[in-house]
């Protein structure tokens, strides 16, 4: 190996150079189809588009993995200024960066190689950019079997840790605080949890309250936790990653349901529904669940069928949702419904309500309102994410009063930009809750790893299980700071 390449710095130049050559072609070809998508007045077609589902489907993971790389770089950066370390050694959080960057240029390489046709590519473009020499070199150096498996030897030494969290005084506190809770109350608890499929216990529920968990993305003038004069998404993030660590079903998600219902509150809410809601919900004191999914319809937000029927003093809902996570133990649950009845209107046609229930425990529930209207409830089974349990629900004339309509009667035909609004918190939590089950993952195989003996020794002294962990942190640590960076937008 030459001395240029065991220089750290000019590793990391050489990396920076590769992803810049890479991103050129990523460009152009995103170039390519959006001309290919474009109408006669230049706006895209969605039409258009669908015709080249594979290829943007293709483009949106290369620019992911490529704007990672930049994010590993720039953490990596960060890192050695924290650290001190000597300039000619290289920290773990470069190896990372510079593991990270060599397989999503692999990675993109590959794809975009295979049918460069398909990217409005030619030899011309393929020569100058993916397969030029700097690209080339970079990978073959850092992808060397031996050097994959050096790093994952490092990373039995280090307990599981995957390099700095890097976070100031305030989240990392959150987070000790938080890892504490999941070691000393939720795994404790977790597997009995998900072995007969309990409800979440009110240890793990109270321990969540007192800490004002509930309260994370709400306003301190509305009795959470965060600033007044900016959201604190690290904070929910970090809180999300270590609870789930303890266990997804039983803590990584309880924070979710608010979140959501918080941020819609906050983006479209009338003051009397802030004022009424966001504290009893950063208390603990009101559980929620959202219902948007529907048997037809998943992500297909704009196309929601449940029905809503103005009456007197407010409106009746009556049809299905889908998946509704938390569903049974909720006092209030927020339901997306269609209030026009013209389908061509789409997502137009859609507003938000506020329901106030029963908080029931168990699988099943039934609630009966005086008027007449039946709202009843079945957990879907699931041979995982347990606790919270996922509900199919069934509404059949549920009445609910015009002022629980989110946004009063200027929120009608509203309901979809409130719920993308809320999704938009949901989102980065549920990058927040795969980190929390690859960090549990990659300790239980670190340790498995020193463990298992095989013919003679640790599975972990031979070269397949060391490249594999050092692939396993990698992409941790990546994933985490990517993450990180998000949250801090």
């Amino acid at each position: 190996m030459s001395a240029s390449i065991q220089n750290p710095a000019e590793q990391l130049q050489q990396a920076a150079l590769a992803l810049d050559a890479v991103q050129k072609a990523l460009d152009y070809s995103l170039a390519d189809v959006k001309e290919r998508s474009q109408k006669a007045d230049g706006k895209i077609s969605a039409a258009l588009l669908d015709q080249h589902q594979l290829v943007s489907y293709d483009l949106s993971l290369s620019c992911a993995e490529v704007t990672g790389a930049r994010f590993a770089l720039d953490y990596a950066q960060r890192a050695r200024a924290a650290s001190g370390a000597a300039a000619s050694e290289l920290t773990l959080e470069e190896r990372f960066a510079l593991l990270f960057s060599a397989e999503a240029l692999h990675a993109v390489r590959n794809r975009l190689s295979a049918r460069p046709a398909d990217f409005g590519l030619n030899d011309e473009w393929l020569n100058a950019t993916i397969d030029h020499s700097v690209v080339r070199q970079f990978c073959l150096a850092q992808l060397a079997a031996e050097r994959v498996a050096e790093l994952g030897q490092l990373m039995r030494a280090q307990d599981g840790v995957t390099g700095a969290y890097l976070l100031d005084d305030h989240h990392e506190m959150m987070r000790e605080t938080f890892r504490r809770v999941a070691e000393e109350v939720v795994m404790p608890l977790a597997e009995e949890i998900h072995r007969h499929d309990l409800d979440i216990p009110d240890a793990i529920l109270d321990q969540v309250k007192e800490l004002g968990c509930f309260g994370i993305s709400i306003p301190e003038r509305f009795g959470g936790i965060q600033s007044d004069e900016q959201e604190d998404n690290l904070g929910m993030i970090v809180v999300t990653e270590e609870l789930t660590r303890g266990s997804l079903g039983a803590a990584g998600s309880l924070i979710t349901r608010p979140e959501i219902l918080s941020k819609a509150l906050l983006k479209g809410g009338t003051e009397e529904q802030k004022e009424k809601w966001l504290p009893q919900l950063a208390s603990g004191e009101v559980l929620c669940a959202v219902a948007v999914t529907e048997p037809n319809y998943g992500s297909d937000v704009a196309n929601m069928r449940l029905k809503a029927t103005k009456t007197e003093g407010g409106w009746l809902l009556n049809g299905a949702k889908t998946w509704c996570t938390f569903g049974g133990k909720a006092g209030v649950l927020l339901i997306l419904a269609r209030t026009h009845p013209d389908l061509s209107l789409g997502h137009r046609g859609l507003s938000m309500f506020l329901l106030e229930k029963p908080s029931t425990p168990g699988h099943t529930f039934e609630f009966k309102q005086e008027s007449g209207g039946v709202l009843t409830g079945k957990a879907i089974s699931t041979i995982g994410y347990r606790g919270m349990h996922s509900f199919d629900l069934f509404f059949d004339n549920i009445f609910v009063p015009e002022e629980n309509m989110l946004g009063g009667p200027e929120g009608e035909g509203k309901g979809f930009y409130f719920t993308m609004a809320g999704f938009a918190g949901g989102r980065i939590q549920t990058a927040a809750r795969a980190i929390g089950i690859m960090q549990a993952a990659y300790e239980k195989a670190i340790s498995y790893s020193q463990e298992r003996m095989v013919f003679g020794y640790p599975i972990g002294d031979y070269q397949l299980t060391q490249v594999k962990l050092a692939r396993m942190a990698t992409y941790l640590a990546v994933s985490r700071q990517f993450t990180y960076s998000v949250g801090r937008l």
